[in-house]
């Protein structure tokens, strides 16, 4: 039996994201200075943004939401009036996650004094790319993958690629746990987290630009034609806004990170693990 706990040494993640969804703070811009002086040690860097608008593009409208990032452009806060989500393209343990994010609450709290929740949610996206002379199939279950036909092949009208999405959600009362699987030639990432992500790319462009003769490097690379993205993301929705502690935020997204480990690593095949816990 393959070892299935711990850090894998080939691990697939490409991406984290934590989110705590509050009632909105109208006076959130006025606190983003001193908001940023808190977390400025950990997190430096900063963008303002502007919801369908590129992050560091100029533009005349008024900024929503504000992104805040570490020296390496690999964690970001990103604080809206009305969430905060902290994310990550290089994360390797939830209790250091935890941590920063704990960081970035408080200092959001000690400026508003406390947050009414609405929802708090723990995602992780891997990349599944099967290596040469292998198929999706030895990694995922079947069902996660898109349907073959056999009655097209016979007819001669064999597809070029399988594409296809398939969601399957669980209700865990009270918290939902929803696993998906991108089977989507190029994608990057899941189209819903796309403007949160982006954050990364603008970052990474920009570092590259500020030293001539540079190659350009992408915070994502595309899925090829024979992967996949893995999409699992364990939510708990409040049907009433709560006044929660930052202490008992943590403990539910901890609570969330546990039900989302579990779902990766029940869902994926036991050849899988024997790639991903090889080091490389």
């Amino acid at each position: 039996m393959t070892e299935r706990d711990g850090v894998l040494a080939g691990a697939p993640l490409i991406y984290a994201l934590s989110v705590v969804r509050f009632a909105p703070i109208l006076k959130l811009p006025k606190l983003i200075p001193e908001i940023h002086q808190t977390i400025r040690q950990s997190l430096p860097g900063f963008f303002q943004m502007v919801k369908g608008v590129q992050p560091g593009v100029m533009h005349g409208t008024e900024p929503n939401s504000w992104a805040f990032l570490d020296r390496d452009a690999t964690y970001a806060c990103v604080l809206g009036n009305d969430h905060l989500i902290l994310q990550s393209t290089s994360y390797l343990h939830f209790d250091n996650h935890l941590k920063l994010f704990r960081q970035c609450l408080e200092a959001l709290v000690e400026q508003v004094g406390g947050l009414d929740i609405t929802g708090i949610g723990m995602r992780y996206v891997d990349k599944v790319e099967p290596l040469a002379g292998e198929t999706l199939a030895d990694y995922l279950p079947e069902a996660m993958l898109p349907m073959r036909s056999d009655g097209l092949v016979e007819a001669g009208r064999a597809p070029q690629a399988l594409l296809g999405i398939s969601t399957t959600t669980y209700h865990l009362d009270p918290e939902f746990l929803h696993i998906r699987c991108w089977r989507q030639t190029g994608m990057w990432i899941p189209e819903d987290l796309a403007e949160p992500a982006m954050v990364f790319e603008i970052a990474k462009q920009a570092k590259t630009s500020t030293k001539p003769g540079m190659p350009m490097h992408n915070a994502f690379v595309p899925v090829s034609e024979n992967g996949a993205l893995l999409d699992i993301d364990a939510y708990w929705p409040m049907s009433l806004t709560e006044r929660l502690t930052t202490d008992e935020i943590c403990k539910k997204l901890d609570g969330l990170h546990k039900t989302a480990n579990f779902a990766f690593r029940a869902v994926a095949k036991e050849h899988a693990f024997s790639v991903w816990g090889k080091a490389r």
